[in-house]
C-alpha cells in the first residue's frame, strides 16, 4: 500500500528550496531487525504510473508526519483548516483555452522515419466525479482528470496485437507556505515531480474497480487503496497500469523498430534535470505562451525487475552494513517475518543493494520489460558544479537514461582531476532468460552547460565515454557523440552489468591564432630595368627575370 511518508517540516523546506520530492510507491518506511527471517528487493520501474487520482491532502501539523485526511475536494474545510497540502494532479489534453499545463500530443515514429500521430480515445477511468480539478490559472492548477488516458496510435501493434497505449503525465502539487484557516485559492499551488509515461496496453474485462485514494482518520494517509484482490493485477500476476469499472488497462510489450513521443505544455519554463528510461532521446523545447513546449522522443528500453527475498542466513554481509542501521526502508511484506526493500530504482542505496544483493539473487533479474518514461530529479542531488551552470537559465537543462535496474538520478558527478563526468548504476549481470544483459546510457545536455563546466569556447566539443566495471576493468561499449540544435547526446551501447562506472571526458581542440605570413623582396631585372617585388611568394612580372 502506498502511503504519505516523510511529509512534515522537511519536506516543506525542501519545496521552499525547489527540491523535486520522490513519492514512494511502497509501504511506510520502518527499520529492518538483524534476525529478520526473509529480506529481498522489490524493484520494478514505473510502478508509480496510474497509480494516484488527482487528490489533495491536507495536514493538520507540520511537526507531525501524521494526520494527513483527504479533502472531497479543495474547498474542502479538511483542506481549509490545514496547515499545508500535498498531492497530485493528472495532466489532460490541451484545448485552446489550456494555460497551465497539459499533454499536447503523442506520436510514434517508424523505422523509415515516417511520424504516426496518436489519437485520444478516452479518459482512464471515463468519469471520476470529485477527483477530477478544473483549470484555475490564479493558482496554477491544471486541468486533471483519471489516472491517464488510452491512447491509440494506428498501426503501431504492441505484443497484445492493440495499437493502443495508456499515456500518464503526473505533477505533484503542494502549498508549503499555505496558513491554517487560509483556503487553497488564496495562494498559488507549487508543482513539481513531474512524471511522464507511455505503455503499451490491451483492455481486459474483470472485476476491476476505481483507484479510491483514502485516509485513516487521523493515522498516516493512504494515497490509494489498490490492495484488494482484483483490483490492480490479473490473475497471471501481471499488471494494471489503470482501471475503470470492470476493466483492466493490462501491460504489455512494445513493438520493435518504433521511437516514441510526448509533447508537454506548461505555462512556465521547466528547469533542472531529468532522469528516466529512454533510449537515443531527442528533446525539442520551443515557446508557448508565457511558458514553453516541450517535447521527447526517443526508443523504450529493456529494464529488468528484481522481486525477490532469501533467508537471513543468506543475506550477503555488505547488504547487512546497509539495512541493519537505524535508516527506514520502504517495502512490500509485514517487515518483521517478511521485508521486499522497495525505496524505487533512482537513488543511490538502491544502487548500492543492488550491487550488494547479486550473490543472493544469482545477478540474474526476475523479468524484463520494456520501458519507456522520463521524471524530473531531485534539484538537491546535483553536483555543486554541474548546478552552478545549469542555474537562472529558466530551461531544462539535461537528461539522463539508461536501462539499468538502479541508477543515481541527479546528472553525472563532474570530477576535477580527471576532468570527466562519472555516473554509477547496478543492475542483474543476466536477463530473466540467462542471457547477458546488455546496457545503455544516453546523456542528453545542454551544449551550453557542457561548455559552462569546461569553460570551452563557442567551438564544436568532442567526448569520449569509457566504461569501467566494478573490478576495474574496461568493458567495450557503442559510443555516439551527436551536437545538434543547441544539445549535446552521448550515447553508450552494449556494455554488460552488475556495476560499472561510466565516464564521459569532454574535450575541445585549441584554436590557433592565425600568424602573420612574413613578405619577402626580391629584385627582377628587364634589361637595364630594375623592379623589386615584395610579397608572401613573390614572382617578377612577365619578361622580368629574378636577379
Amino acid at each position: 500500500m502506498k502511503s504519505v511518508r516523510k511529509y512534515g517540516a522537511a519536506l516543506v523546506a525542501a519545496l521552499l528550496l525547489g527540491s523535486l520530492v520522490q513519492a514512494n510507491t511502497a509501504n511506510a518506511g520502518m527499520k529492518f531487525a538483524p534476525d529478520i527471517p526473509l529480506l529481498g528487493l522489490l524493484i520494478e520501474d514505473g510502478l508509480e504510473f496510474g497509480r494516484s487520482p488527482n487528490v489533495v491532502f491536507g495536514k493538520g501539523n507540520l511537526d507531525s508526519q501524521e494526520t494527513w485526511l483527504r479533502c472531497d475536494d479543495l474547498e474542502d474545510k479538511i483542506c481549509t483548516d490545514a496547515a499545508g497540502i500535498i498531492g497530485y494532479v493528472n495532466l489532460t489534453v490541451c484545448t485552446d483555452a489550456s494555460s497551465v499545463a497539459c499533454i499536447a500530443d503523442v506520436w510514434a515514429v517508424d523505422s523509415a522515419g515516417k511520424k504516426i500521430p496518436g489519437k485520444l480515445v478516452k479518459s482512464v477511468p471515463l468519469d471520476y466525479g470529485k477527483f477530477t480539478f478544473k483549470e484555475n490559472v490564479a493558482i496554477n492548477l491544471p486541468d486533471g482528470t483519471g489516472q491517464g488516458a488510452l491512447w491509440q496510435i494506428p498501426g503501431v501493434i504492441n505484443s497484445a496485437g492493440k495499437d493502443t497505449y495508456f499515456v500518464s503525465s503526473q505533477f505533484m502539487l503542494a502549498q508549503p507556505e499555505k496558513k491554517v484557516g487560509e483556503p487553497i485559492s488564496a495562494r498559488k499551488i507549487f508543482l513539481s515531480e513531474l512524471k511522464t509515461g507511455i505503455s503499451p496496453v490491451e483492455e481486459i474485462p474483470g472485476q476491476y474497480r476505481l483507484i479510491q485514494p483514502r485516509d485513516n482518520g487521523t493515522a498516516r494517509a493512504s494515497w490509494v487503496n489498490w490492495g484488494d484482490t482484483g483490483n490492480w493485477y490479473l490473475p497471471d500476476g501481471s499488471r494494471c497500469v489503470g482501471t475503470d469499472v470492470n476493466v483492466c488497462e493490462a501491460v504489455r510489450e512494445f513493438p520493435a523498430g518504433y521511437r516514441f513521443g510526448v509533447s508537454l505544455r506548461m505555462g512556465t519554463k521547466l528547469s533542472g534535470w531529468y532522469h528516466g528510461r529512454l533510449a537515443l532521446p531527442d528533446v525539442t523545447i520551443k515557446n508557448w505562451k508565457t511558458g514553453q513546449e516541450i517535447s521527447v522522443e526517443a526508443e523504450p528500453v529493456r529494464v529488468p525487475t528484481l522481486n525477490f527475498s532469501v533467508p537471513n542466513a543468506e543475506i550477503p554481509q555488505k547488504v547487512r552494513d546497509i539495512v541493519f542501521t537505524d535508516r527506514y526502508f520502504g517495502k512490500s511484506g509485514d517487515g518483521i517475518r517478511e521485508a521486499r526493500i522497495n525505496d524505487g530504482s533512482s537513488s543511490a542505496v538502491m544502487v548500492d543493494l543492488a550491487a550488494a544483493f547479486a550473490p543472493a539473487y544469482k545477478d540474474k533479474a526476475t523479468s524484463t520489460n520494456t520501458t519507456w518514461a522520463f521524471k524530473a530529479m531531485n534539484y538537491g542531488q546535483n553536483s555543486s558544479d554541474v548546478q552552478k551552470c545549469s542555474d537562472n537559465t529558466g530551461n531544462v537543462a539535461g537528461l539522463v537514461t539508461t536501462n539499468a535496474l538502479t541508477y543515481l538520478p541527479g546528472p553525472p558527478t563532474f570530477d576535477k582531476e580527471s576532468q570527466s563526468l562519472t555516473y554509477k548504476v547496478a543492475s542483474p549481470h543476466y536477463e530473466a532468460n540467462g542471457s547477458l544483459a546488455s546496457g545503455s546510457y544516453d546523456l542528453s545536455m545542454r551544449s551550453d552547460i557542457a561548455r559552462c563546466l569546461y569553460g570551452f569556447s563557442s567551438a564544436p566539443i568532442k567526448a569520449e565515454i569509457s566504461i569501467t566495471s566494478d573490478e576495474g576493468e574496461k568493458k567495450v561499449a557503442t559510443t555516439i557523440v551527436n551536437e545538434k540544435n543547441g544539445w549535446l547526446y552521448l550515447s553508450a551501447k552494449g556494455f554488460t552489468f552488475s556495476a560499472p562506472t561510466i565516464n564521459v571526458k569532454l574535450s575541445q581542440e585549441k584554436v590557433v591564432a592565425p600568424v602573420a605570413s612574413k613578405k619577402i623582396t626580391i629584385s627582377c631585372v628587364k634589361g637595364k630595368t630594375t623592379k623589386k617585388v615584395t610579397a608572401v611568394s613573390p614572382k617578377c612580372p612577365a619578361g622580368y627575370k629574378k636577379k
